[in-house]
């Protein structure tokens, strides 16, 4: 993984301490309950330290120790990929395993929620010419000074086509680290879409590999932070085979103290002939005391009629664009909310599932006017812009 390897990388690193034991804590049945009567809403799966709902049509939920064999033998990470990646396979509470048969359909939403340390594991396998969409909501119960650690595996068959949209809202003092591989097959595609907004420190590590001829992997991930928030964000994309598409999209808006590492790194291997590989990082910062780290990188082991490019960019938020705003006669914090609104609407436009598009929004605009997170605000979409909606 770049970020253990690479010297840039590896320097510019958030340090985790792992938790020595894994112990349950309360129930928070209660409190999700009442999340999804604010929302509005039912999760097919709710998965927290201590139990477990699972009504989900595609859906099995295992234990560690209860895990089949033939899930075993068809695992695409066993712990030599990085430390997160080895930490969570020891130690995982749980394995939920997704299995969309072929031609099949399904929509998917999962609530994490946790009272103690909860590292667990989303195996998903995707038949050919399937079709997934996949929301995962990670929140809190009033208070939080735990962490949660999910292991993401997608294997994505031929012609299928997965939706993936996880939005962080842990309260602070908790603590978000994970690991997601993806493999990708011939003609299929998987979006990938990742809110980070909640959690005193976030490090999330990912590795997307376009595996076949006509593989596509669209990756979008937006970071709001505020306050003295931490993020470490390293995201792996790689076309592996010709004719395939790889492209990751990175932002990140920050106020108070915050700091955000945005690691994006993209590989073409040999004679992956016709590859397009993207990557752009881009970051608006709202406070002289926020830092963001935009460290793009890019390997290319073969560049006949092969299309790679990478670029970065960070500044303050455009004083000029909000003056311009303002004199069509719009305020100062509605002009900033909706200059904020129009950035954060690049990363949030590949969301298909409404609940998670409404959620992700409402809790990113609250969290860049007020800097509070964890809670879920008034859902409202009014006067966001994005034209692909």
């Amino acid at each position: 993984m770049p970020d253990e390897v690479n010297e840039l990388y590896s320097r510019n690193s958030i340090k985790l301490e792992y938790p020595k034991s894994i112990t349950r804590g309360s129930s928070v049945m209660e409190r999700a309950a009442e999340i999804e009567k604010q929302l509005d809403s039912r999760f097919d799966v709710i998965v927290s330290d201590t139990e477990v709902k699972n009504t989900g049509k595609f859906v099995k939920v295992f234990s560690a120790d209860e895990l089949p064999d033939d899930i075993i033998g068809r695992k695409i990470t066993d712990g030599s990929e990085d430390k997160i990646s080895a930490y969570i396979n020891a130690n995982s509470m749980r394995i939920i395993n997704i299995d969309i048969p072929d031609n099949e359909n399904a929509k998917i939403g999962i609530m994490a929620i946790n009272s103690g340390h909860m590292p667990f594991q989303v195996l998903v396998r995707c038949g050919a010419g399937s079709k997934l969409n996949l929301f995962e909501y990670y929140c809190s119960a009033k208070q939080d000074s735990y962490f949660v650690a999910p292991l993401h595996e997608f294997s994505i068959a031929s012609n299928a086509h997965a939706e993936f949209s996880l939005v962080n809202n842990k309260a602070s003092g908790s603590c978000m680290m994970g690991f997601a591989k993806a493999e990708v097959y011939g003609g299929a595609e998987l979006k990938a879409n990742f809110v980070y907004s909640g959690s005193s420190v976030t490090k999330m590590k990912c590795e997307f590999y376009a595996n076949e001829e006509g593989g596509r992997i669209d990756a979008k991930e937006i970071v709001v932070g505020a306050a003295d928030q931490k993020f470490d964000i390293n995201t792996f994309i790689t076309n592996a085979r010709p004719n395939t598409y790889a492209r990751l999209e990175s932002g990140a808006v920050l106020d108070g103290s915050s700091l955000c590492m945005l690691k994006g790194y993209a590989k073409v291997e040999k004679f992956a002939k016709g590859a397009i590989s993207r990557i752009e990082e881009h970051g608006i910062l709202l406070s002289e005391a926020a830092h963001i780290d935009a460290l793009p990188d890019m390997a290319i082991d073969y560049s006949d009629g092969v299309s790679a490019t990478h670029s970065a960019a960070t500044a303050p938020i455009d004083r000029d664009a909000l003056f311009y705003i303002m004199s069509r006669g719009i305020d100062s914090v509605e002009s900033r909310r909706l200059f904020v609104g129009a950035f954060m609407s690049k990363y949030l436009s590949g969301i298909t599932n409404p609940l998670a598009r409404e959620l992700a929004t409402s809790l990113l605009l609250e969290k860049a006017e007020s800097g509070s997170f964890g809670e879920i605000p008034g859902i409202s979409m009014k006067n966001v812009w994005n034209a692909n909606w």
